[in-house]
């Protein structure tokens, strides 16, 4: 992939062709079925009319069709999650508007979520993200701690835009809430099996025990396995630890009953993760990428230096880094649920969560063999030169939380009120290696540091919904306050040696406090047509930056937004058409960043003052008939710096016409289109084909911190995928067996997902290239 630079951009405001085509298929979609309700209407026998599934939300922290709440949501059933083969949750990121999933620096598979252009990119335990991921009602901060599968999903909710009222901290993007299947009434099963590219394999089983005598209790039993080889040749080491390898497991318990008016439901899950992300160094400037070369000239023994923009899937590793990176976790979740009547409900949300990494990266990229003017060993000044690399990089964190709702209706006014504690201690260790071009030569950099963080919060909240029964409930108005104490301390301690060594001990504490709004009005023209209003604010907490020269404090990050939504079900639920339009100020929003002292490199978060971010979201769905469906979504997103102060020569300076919004795309769009046979003897075949696109993305917020990588771009995040499923395979009447085959990023399409600026080499991440598999699943 060439390095795309800003000019052959699109022009701002324009639409891309593909979107255009998005745009069309939905209105075709919209217009289609009239003709195919009047030809059924034409005919005498009865037809049994395919309408589109209304999904149950909990986007408002209450059971309510996602049609009828009053919130920018989009919730996708688990059916949809299996037969489009969606392991990861990377994979859900086509299926929602204004939403990107990249991977962060330190592993392949800790997803990092963008919503409507804000997200946070960084594996370190110390920052907060800016989208909130929920797992069956329970926060969960830590990218690593979320490269989970998703083996026995119900559902899964997007929820765009601030969400800070009934979700609290950390949600100034947006929520995904993830809900886990329950254990059911009926004993039965569920075995997958898959095979793909990269020698992929996937086991995956959920056992349902129904209600186990007459106790009232059921459980649930869900296990995973999923391996993969790696496609980015690493030499030296077997296809199973190339770059982009994976070797996944994932256990759940679940466990629910009901006591008279009590539901007791208990959910245990465990997953583990072994993994390798390989770099690539796509530039430099002059004198590094002279110092790199001439170094690997000079010892044809090692390796060569390798540096493209067009992705290479080869990658020397360097030998001080020995194995992948790993991840385990385990977390329980007990959640009481008691219905004294319909005036009150009681819920209680017990949560413990408890996770460790030990992470290896190289995010230099390829190594060479070099001199060293303070090698490691003494009288050997040949050693493997790289940027940076990570041969050690522990970390732990344990957190605990509960939260206590109170809903009910009272005639025509609905509630709901909540406290909520959140406490969480993580302790990370990164000890990095890098070097630094002295003319021909090089400077070797040791560095650790390790600190420890101790973060509290505490929370009220309260929400309060009214319907007019004079208006036939079409009217409803709602208004919501959260009030949120939060509590920080850190110690961190540095050592760094080059010729010298030193060592830095520094702490910090501080608390932030904030009071949350949000307000919405709906109304029902008709059941199936709606029109709301909502402003709603969030904030971000504050912090310290543990890792960077100094534990430099960032403010936390505000946002007040103003939506407009439109949401439709038209011919008898055969059409679906949700649009909203929107508009989010931020104020100290938080930019994550590498900076360098010349010496030694680190990620940096900062606040960049104030920002508006303003776009739209289209998404259509249309059945045509028994047997063909469309769908698809697009939106546009439109940044702003309103200002963004940051020292240039000394000199505080406003960059706002200058910096970029790194990672975020302009335009995201995705159509899909499916036909499906009638059944017969032999089962019935669907046959699907999805396009996804995102627009090109800067790589960097601030020039002066990323000379290298400010004029290249991601290049367009392009998907082709197709997919055939032969459902109801006649092999037993107590079996239900399903079979998939399916090509993913179909014209192999290659862009950026991350990349970092070390100020003399850039490297930087790549996807996945074509990969394919075959899946079956039986149920019985």
């Amino acid at each position: 992939m060439k390095a795309v630079s800003k000019s052959s951009e699109y022009k701002r405001g324009l639409l891309p062709l593909g979107a255009e085509a998005s745009l069309f298929a939905i209105g075709v979609a919209m217009m289609a079925p009239v003709s195919a309700a009047a030809a059924e209407d034409q005919s005498d026998a009865p037809v049994a009319r395919a309408s589109i599934e209304d999904i149950i939300v909990t986007a408002r922290r209450r059971e309510e069709s996602g049609q009828g709440a009053p919130v920018s949501v989009t919730a996708i059933g688990g059916q949809q999650l299996k037969d489009l083969a969606s392991v990861r949750l990377s994979d859900i990121a086509q299926l929602a508007p204004s939403i990107k999933i990249t991977t962060a620096s330190g592993s392949a598979n800790a997803p990092v979520i963008f919503i409507r252009g804000i997200g946070t990119i960084t594996t370190a335990m110390y920052a907060e993200p800016a989208v909130g991921l929920y797992v069956d009602g329970v926060y969960m901060p830590r990218p690593t701690g979320n490269a989970f599968d998703l083996p026995d999903v119900e559902r899964l909710e997007v929820l765009r835009g601030p969400q800070g009222t009934l979700f609290g901290r950390n949600t100034t993007g947006g929520a995904v809430l993830i809900t886990t299947q329950a254990p059911s009434e009926e004993a039965g099963g569920r075995v997958e099996l898959g095979y793909g590219s990269n020698s992929e394999m996937l086991v995956n089983a959920v056992l349902q025990t129904g209600e186990i005598g007459n106790t009232g209790f059921k459980a649930k039993f869900a296990g995973q396995l999923h391996k993969r080889n790696g496609w980015v040749n690493s030499p030296g080491f077997n296809r199973s630890d190339w770059g982009g390898n994976e070797k996944a497991s994932n256990l759940s318990f679940a466990l629910r009953g009901d006591i008279g008016k009590l539901t007791i439901d208990n959910r245990f899950r465990y997953s583990e993760i072994d993994s390798f992300t390989s770099w690539q160094v796509i530039g430099g400037t002059p004198a590094a990428l002279t110092a790199y070369r001439n170094a690997a000239a000079a010892n044809p023994s090692g390796p060569p230096f390798l540096v493209n923009t067009k992705p290479l899937d080869l990658s020397y590793r360097d030998p001080r880094l020995t194995g992948n990176a790993t991840i385990s976790g385990w977390g329980d979740v007990l959640t009481l649920d008691l219905l004294i009547s319909d005036a009150l409900n009681l819920k209680s949300i017990t949560s413990y969560n408890k996770l460790d990494q030990m992470l290896v990266g190289h995010l230099g990229g390829s190594y060479v063999i070099g001199t060293v003017l303070n090698p490691a060993m003494p009288g050997n000044p040949k050693e493997p030169i790289s940027v940076h690399a990570s041969p050690y990089n522990p970390g732990h964190q344990t957190q605990f939380s509960q939260e206590l709702q109170l809903t009910g209706d009272l005639g025509q006014l609905n509630y709901l009120a909540g406290l909520f504690y959140y406490n969480e201690d993580v302790k990370e260790n990164v000890t990095t290696i890098l070097a630094s071009a002295v003319g021909s030569n090089f400077i070797r950099v040791n560095r650790s540091v390790t600190y420890s963080q101790n973060t509290k919060s505490w929370a009220g909240f309260g929400q309060l919904g009214f319907k007019p029964a004079f208006l036939d409930d079409r009217l409803e108005l709602t208004a919501g306050l959260r009030y949120t104490k939060d509590d920080k301390s850190e110690t961190s301690n540095t050592i760094q040696t080059t010729t010298t060594t030193s060592n830095t001990t520094q702490s910090g504490k501080d608390s932030w406090y904030n009071l949350g709004y949000s307000f919405s009005a709906s109304f029902k023209f008709t059941p199936e047509v709606m029109l709301y209003g909502r402003v709603a604010s969030s904030y971000r907490a504050g912090g310290f930056n543990n890792i960077a020269l100094a534990a430099q404090p960032y403010s936390p990050e505000k946002a007040v937004s103003y939506e407009a939504g439109l949401k439709t079900d038209m011919f008898d639920r055969r059409v679906r058409l949700n649009a909203t339009l929107y508009k989010t100020d931020y104020d100290n929003l938080q930019v994550n960043q590498f900076i360098s002292n010349g010496t030694t490199s680190t990620n940096f978060i900062a606040n960049a003052a104030k920002a508006a971010y303003k776009g739209f979201e289209v998404e259509g769905t249309a059945v045509l008939g028994q047997h063909f469906q469309v769908d698809g979504n697009v939106s546009y997103i439109d940044p702003e710096y309103k200002s963004y102060f940051f020292v240039v020569n000394g000199v505080l300076t406003d960059i706002k016409s200058t910096a970029h919004f790194s990672y975020v795309p302009e335009w995201t769009f995705h159509i899909g289109g499916q036909v499906k046979t009638s059944e017969t003897d032999y089962g019935a075949l669907t046959f699907r084909v999805d396009y996804a696109q995102k627009s090109s993305t800067d790589l960097a917020s601030v020039d002066q911190f990323s000379p290298v990588v400010k004029n290249i771009r991601s290049g367009r995040d392009i998907n082709l995928s197709a997919r055939v499923i032969w459902t109801k395979i006649p092999v037993s009447s107590k079996l239900n067996l399903t079979a998939q085959a399916f090509v993913d990023n179909l014209t192999d399409q290659r862009f950026i997902t991350f990349a970092t600026d070390f100020t003399s080499l850039g490297t930087a991440v790549f996807n996945r290239p074509r990969n394919f598999g075959v899946r079956l699943i039986g149920q019985f």
